[in-house]
């Protein structure tokens, strides 16, 4: 071999080292493409805050308490601090645990039943409240799978705001959406489904996936 095939030879490898290092490159392209793609995706609510999500059987659960003080339309869900105008109003209306808003990233918003019963105005698009039905098939999958739902379900919560404005850090709940009225509910400790709660009651709430 002389040493012009020598170079050749070497120039010929490196060239598919070179084109090795630009596939790489375009797959790496691809993929980080790919992550702004997945990270566009996530759900996010009308104050534009993101969540992440959660797969547990068939269902896809945010893994994060509710944290947004407007509904999808743009109209505000009033933040109400003093023990007053949480006990006087008869709408929907929100705060942070213990009226601090360093809580919202850790536990999310606190929500009366009014606010949390505009369904899919109040989640994020593509999203809604969770149901009586949504918490029964998680129950029922996790049962079978035999996992424990704290393994795979953020519960994350901490107390609650009653009916006259005075928080307890006794346990936490979520309102479940219903059409009838009823002011269900679902407590994080037990995780049985509850009703008859005052409507004014402050809990969290968590959105899952539309079908």
């Amino acid at each position: 071999m002389t040493i012009t095939s020598l170079k050749y030879y070497y120039n010929f490898k490196g060239m598919k080292i070179l084109i090795r290092i630009r596939i790489f490159s375009l797959l790496g392209l691809i993929l980080l493409v790919s992550c702004e793609k997945e990270k566009r995706s996530l759900p996010v609510d009308a104050d534009g805050n993101t969540y992440d999500t959660v797969v547990i059987g068939r269902q896809v659960w945010l893994s994060e308490n509710l944290k947004t003080t407007k509904f999808n339309v743009g109209t505000l869900i009033p933040l109400l601090p003093e023990n007053a105008d949480w006990t006087a109003n008869g709408s929907g209306a929100c705060c942070w645990y213990e009226n601090d808003i360093n809580n919202k990233d850790t536990y999310g918003a606190i929500y009366n039943w009014y606010a949390a019963q505009f369904n899919t105005q109040i989640c994020p698009v593509g999203y809604h409240v969770s149901t009586k039905e949504d918490w029964l098939t998680l129950i029922s999958f996790l049962k079978e799978a035999t996992i424990e739902i704290e393994q795979s379900f953020n519960i994350n919560q901490v107390g609650f705001r009653a009916w006259d404005g005075s928080f307890s850090g006794s346990g936490g709940c979520w309102w479940i959406y219903s059409n009838d009225g009823t002011p269900y509910f679902i407590g994080s400790l037990n995780f049985e489904i509850g009703y008859g709660m005052p409507k004014k009651t402050g809990f969290y709430v968590r959105c899952v996936k539309d079908h």
